[in-house]
């Protein structure tokens, strides 16, 4: 059974993904501001972080075209629905029903692929602490790839078949492996950055005070992000085994602009806690002494010749 979603489920959830994303171009702004200019001001920085503003463009790149090509054919169905036009499920799905699914998916094994990046840094480059993580996020990129498959290839033979989950919006069979992956994925490595800042922090703390200080807002940003991203996709993971499509469309419009606040604020609240912290006090070199178990030592300095931190260019 095909359910219908009606012309006020479409324009709630183009009302909803709007909201998110003003959100998420706010965060941005501001996310694009400490990643290219320094502290003090508006001059380009001599060093810039290409990674994490390659990873910040290209989420709003894809986020972009999402929420586009999402109020596009929300028009177009709508449209279609004024005018009493009935779509064929016996043809191919619309192009542009593939883009969405693809766009969203592609933008959170990014944030995933960064989350992962800084999991392994903090753990000092410990490819066995990754491994677990790794896992799920290539299982996410194979349901990308089947989910596109099957919109492309068996759209037809997808939407009238029997399944558990709901297929209204896109293949549930492949969007509900690929969003409990994603849910693994940010558990996991979310768990592992925090508890080892933690045992930095914990086994500092008598010794750098004011490292310890920065140690633990990191992991309260870390927590509190991972936290917004969670809060979204749970329930956005739970809808595809109700019968509700809008709950699917609301959720899965939302989600994305959600994950890219959820990416920006990191950077952004990490740098502007860098920067308070410099303008209060007009310290020297100060470094935080990280002892892995392996017997060797490695030092994060919390300030450079750029007025950026070591703890600013991984998060």
């Amino acid at each position: 059974m095909v359910l219908i979603i009606n012309a006020t489920d479409r324009f709630l959830a183009v009302f909803f993904a709007a909201l998110a994303t003003g959100i998420y171009l706010c965060t941005l702004a501001y996310c694009i501001r400490w990643l290219v200019y320094t502290d003090e001001g508006w001059k380009i920085r001599k060093r810039i972080n290409k990674t994490m503003l390659s990873g910040t463009l290209s989420i709003f790149i894809l986020s972009s075209i999402h929420t586009s090509f999402a109020v596009a054919t929300s028009f177009e169905t709508i449209r279609h629905m004024e005018l009493g036009i009935v779509d064929d499920p016996n043809v191919a799905l619309p192009w542009t029903a593939v883009v969405l699914c693809t766009m969203a998916n592609t933008v959170v094994l990014i944030a995933d692929g960064f989350l992962i990046y800084r999991c392994w840094l903090v753990c000092f480059k410990s490819f066995s602490k990754i491994i677990f993580p790794c896992f799920f996020w290539v299982g996410g990129v194979v349901c990308t790839v089947l989910q596109a498959y099957w919109q492309i290839v068996q759209s037809a033979a997808i939407v009238t078949a029997w399944t558990p989950v709901n297929m209204d919006i896109g293949p549930g069979t492949i969007l509900t492996p690929f969003w409990g992956s994603t849910i693994v994925v940010n558990v996991y490595a979310t768990s592992v950055i925090v508890y080892t800042l933690w045992k930095t922090a914990r086994r500092d703390e008598s010794k750098l005070s004011e490292s310890t200080g920065q140690l633990l807002f990191i992991m309260r940003v870390i927590i509190e992000s991972g936290a917004l991203y969670l809060i979204m996709t749970i329930p956005h993971f739970i809808v595809w085994w109700t019968p509700s499509g809008t709950a699917i469309l609301i959720l899965g419009w939302i989600n994305v602009p959600v994950v890219g606040s959820a990416f920006n604020l990191i950077i952004l609240r990490t740098s502007w806690h860098r920067a308070k912290e410099e303008g209060i006090e007009e310290l020297g070199i100060t470094a935080i002494q990280f002892n892995p178990p392996t017997g060797h030592s490695e030092t994060l300095r919390t300030k450079d010749d750029t007025s950026s931190t070591a703890v600013s260019v991984t998060y």
